[in-house]
């Protein structure tokens, strides 16, 4: 439910800027983050279900609900609550809560990380995280980045280790 919340926060912030009457300064990687935080939120919720067959113990729900109260504070930081009358500049928005997002979204994956390894016989190290290993270094990148570029940079990284990792886990070839 928390990570429906979490989508629901990215649709109400896109719907918001698309029903605005006034003008929007749009941030490519801002839009980039919209589609990666779907695509994550996404591949998250679907591998919980291997989690269907574990034995649970309260602290074991509680540590599953970390990941997705921490992604729907990461959600809600994308974009602006409120449209400004003089215009919102999305990004100048995006640099002001940089900081929060990434360390927020870096303790997710580093929650999602270890999950297996908490809930199940899950190894600490597989294929798979060598696409975590990427999302945790663009994480750090892009907390200390205030540039365009950099942020495009982190953006498509971003994008682009969700694919492999998706690829290297979930593919069955058979």
């Amino acid at each position: 439910m928390i990570f429906a919340l979490a989508v629901a926060q990215i649709l109400a912030g896109v719907s918001r800027m698309a029903q605005s009457s006034i003008a929007i300064r749009h941030y490519l990687p801002q839009r980039i983050w919209i589609f990666n935080l779907f695509v994550f939120i996404f591949l998250i919720w679907w591998a919980q279900w291997e989690f269907r067959v574990v034995d649970w113990t309260f602290p074991q729900y509680a540590y599953l609900l970390v990941a997705p109260t921490l992604l729907f504070f990461v959600c809600s930081l994308l974009t602006p609550t409120s449209i400004e009358r003089d215009g919102t500049d999305i990004e100048a928005h995006f640099l002001r809560v940089r900081r929060p997002f990434f360390a927020t979204y870096f303790l997710s994956v580093v929650t999602v990380v270890i999950d297996g390894n908490i809930l199940s016989n899950e190894p600490v190290w597989h294929n798979g995280r060598y696409g975590h290993v990427a999302l945790l270094a663009a994480s750090v990148w892009g907390y200390f980045s205030s540039s365009r570029k950099g942020q495009i940079a982190v953006a498509a990284i971003t994008l682009t280790a969700l694919f492999a990792t998706t690829v290297v886990r979930f593919w069955d070839p058979r």
